[in-house]
């Protein structure tokens, strides 16, 4: 497979656009994933991931030598735009493969537009600065789902409690990675659903309270108006996050559309 996509990129092919990630394992360990895109002789859109490896630093530098390696690797030459989130490392490493690709005369226009930043990141730092006010309610919300997924037990006896409360809802308790706001969205989306019980269930059970007590605190009604509060903001930009985050289509000529869509909700608001 390797070998059919290097003939096909060493083909006078369209340029190709490139995406790129880095995460830390719970080891420490550094990783960076890049993507490329393209579209192929048929009109169709295509993105193949071509290397996730762990690299020694997040250092922009680094990075940039990192992709520069795994290009010529591939035998990727026509480099059109390179999508990464907002760090100024990440401007580092671009600027480190600008000046790569112009010395080989493979940018277009000098590279002035290969630098592109994404779109749902940004949307991500306006939500986590946005939701800053509401910190101490969504960790309360946090710690009390943590604590009844913890063990079957008392997700048993919270289902009891759904089911003596009436609660219509399917929805499955999660708990978020706070460093991605739409988990959170959704963390508080299903947990608001079952505020009758989570209230049930701390009154009958002393372990439950003393572990919240102990915590940020027990959920209190105040809690439950921000949560419902925040929901009501969260929700349209995960909405717009879901657009710009598309895969199977290009979702860069939404972006003026995205932009606009911000600006008439902060205006609204």
């Amino acid at each position: 497979m390797k070998s059919v996509m290097k003939y096909y990129f060493e083909k006078d092919i369209s340029r190709v656009c490139l995406t790129t990630d880095t995460w830390t394992s719970l080891q420490r360990i550094s990783y960076m994933v890049l993507t490329a895109h393209w579209v192929d002789d048929e009109w169709r859109l295509q993105k193949r991931i071509i290397n996730f490896y762990s690299i020694s630093a997040h250092r922009g530098e680094s990075r940039g030598q990192a992709i520069e390696k795994c290009l010529r690797d591939w035998g990727i030459e026509r480099v059109f735009t390179i999508t990464v989130d907002n760090p100024s490392d990440n401007s580092v490493a671009i600027e480190y493969l600008r000046k790569k690709l112009n010395h080989r005369n493979a940018s277009v226009a000098n590279g002035k537009f290969i630098h592109m930043r994404c779109v749902a990141h940004i949307l991500h730092l306006i939500v986590q600065y946005g939701i800053k006010d509401a910190s101490m309610s969504v960790d309360r919300v946090r710690d009390a789902v943590r604590y009844i997924r913890a063990s079957p037990s008392r997700l048993t006896k919270f289902n009891q409690r759904e089911k003596e409360e009436m609660i219509d809802s399917k929805a499955q308790l999660c708990l978020d990675v706070p460093t991605r706001w739409n988990s959170t969205y959704m963390m508080l989306k299903v947990a608001e659903k079952y505020e009758r019980a989570f209230e049930s269930y701390v009154r009958d059970d002393h372990n439950f309270f003393l572990d919240l007590t102990t915590g940020d605190g027990v959920l209190t009604f105040d809690d439950w108006e921000i949560v419902r509060r925040v929901i009501k903001v969260l929700e349209p930009f995960y909405h717009l996050t879901l657009k710009v985050s598309g895969f199977l289509h290009v979702t860069f000529h939404s972006l003026f559309e995205v932009l606009t869509d911000v600006h008439c909700l902060f205006y609204g608001w």
